[in-house]
């Protein structure tokens, strides 16, 4: 199924896929600001399509193997070469949610120093929050004073990071929306929207970056629930514009999506009803490649899908009671090799690495519950034997954790309760060298 100039495009109205405001092929109108956004009518149901459609692949046979991680060494021990830097990012928070975002900055080679952002909700009064921005240094000292960027529903931002820019996304009464916002505290990043999602749940909608930049995003928007779109948002460059790029077709009930892109087209996977995760890959015009593949059969409550781009393909990696559990997809998004479990805990975030991924995610450390812990899981699926324990553990981490990358150095954010008489949450950000993950 098509998504470029052509024929797909003349079929859109049938698709319903109009409704998503945005234009059908290169060029086009900018985005709409924040004055002049408004928000899209709900997207009319997907049509039946008359060509047959196969079912996925089975998944390869066999239960996951190994043991996960079997060390793990303090970021603040001397001994780990993490040259860990601390900052208290926030205090007196009600929500704990967090993402941050790094890059190498812009400069000669001689002086490149890695910068990263952090982005968090502020509860405000009439249950409203506010966006919270603030930019730090390679040493976690913060560079760009904290602010509110923009008002939000209670539903976290994202962060992301290209050479020259940041972009945060979240939900406001208007649906999706994105801001560029600077270090410069006297300048009001313009937010823009993609209306058409504002009835979509924001925890079935999976973000990502695309090679170039932008974001590549995967949601119901468009279909019946049925099956999965796909769309390019938040354009980085000048002269880009937000536009349609396909739908899967293999799909019955679709949720909680996660999606990647490389050069050559972009890999989703999902779970089914019965649990099952699925996977297929679109082409960089919009068509499915082949029928799709099972990638774990049927089983218990699974959660926190995602997708990583690894060397060779994609590092697909969720939670499955209490094991985070990681499976490596060959560049037509099939399994290849056995699930591999990466260790025991709750809540794993994870990114690129250059060929690997870090898996972050809490588990207990000795005698500490809920600890912030990274490992290093190689392109080909191997997990390093040891982990590096990002947080402190004087007090258990609740929510889940943010990591991001920023040329050689890491940063780690989580947050804690402040005190057994105080109800609300002390954020913490700690920047290491990448390094010291083996």
């Amino acid at each position: 199924m098509q998504l470029t100039c052509g024929g797909w495009f003349a079929g859109l109205a049938v698709l319903g896929l109009l409704s998503l405001g945005l234009p059908a092929c290169g060029g086009g109108e900018k985005a709409p600001s924040t004055a002049s956004a408004s928000a899209s009518p709900e997207p009319p149901a997907l049509a039946a399509s008359s060509a047959p459609v196969l079912g996925p692949d089975p998944a390869p046979a066999g239960d996951p193997v190994g043991a996960g991680y079997s060390s793990v060494i303090s970021a603040k021990s001397d001994k780990s070469g993490c040259n860990a830097a601390d900052f208290q990012v926030a205090e007196y928070l009600m929500r704990g949610e967090l993402t941050v975002a790094g890059r190498p900055r812009a400069g000669s080679a001689s002086d490149k120093k890695p910068e990263f952002t952090a982005s968090w909700l502020v509860k405000l009064k009439d249950n409203r929050s506010q966006i919270g921005f603030a930019g730090y240094d390679h040493l976690a000292r913060r560079v760009a004073r904290d602010r509110g960027i923009g008002n939000a529903k209670e539903h976290a931002p994202k962060l992301f990071a290209t050479d020259d820019q940041w972009t945060v996304v979240w939900f406001d009464d208007e649906g999706l929306a994105y801001a560029h916002p600077t270090f410069d505290p006297n300048e009001k990043p313009s937010i823009e929207h993609l209306g058409a999602a504002k009835g979509v749940d924001p925890n079935e909608v999976a973000f990502n970056h695309t090679p170039d930049g932008s974001l590549i995003v995967a949601s119901h928007v468009g279909t019946q629930g049925d099956q999965l779109s796909v769309f390019l948002f938040a354009p980085s460059a000048q002269g880009q514009t937000a536009r349609a790029i396909g739908l899967t077709k293999a799909a019955k009930k679709p949720r909680f999506p996660a999606v990647t892109a490389d050069e050559a087209g972009y890999t989703l996977a999902w779970l089914e009803e019965d649990q099952r995760i699925v996977s297929t890959r679109l082409d960089t015009k919009g068509d499915q490649q082949g029928s799709g593949a099972t990638i774990a059969g049927p089983s218990e409550k699974r959660s926190s899908l995602a997708l990583t781009q690894v060397k060779g393909g994609s590092l697909l990696t969720w939670a499955e009671g209490d094991r985070i559990l990681a499976r490596k997809l060959d560049a037509s998004a099939k399994a290849t090799g056995d699930i591999v479990v990466v260790g025991s805990g709750k809540h794993p975030v994870v990114i690129s690495s250059g060929d690997d991924a870090i898996v972050t995610f809490l588990a207990k450390v000795e005698d500490s519950e809920s600890q912030m812990i990274a490992v290093r899981v190689s392109g080909a699926a191997v997990v390093s034997p040891q982990a590096v324990r990002i947080s402190d553990g004087n007090k258990p981490v609740l929510d889940p954790p943010a990591i991001a990358l920023g040329g050689s150095r890491l940063a780690g954010a989580w947050t804690e309760v402040m005190g057994a008489t105080i109800s609300s949450k002390r954020a913490w950000l700690r920047v290491i060298d990448a390094a010291c993950l083996k």
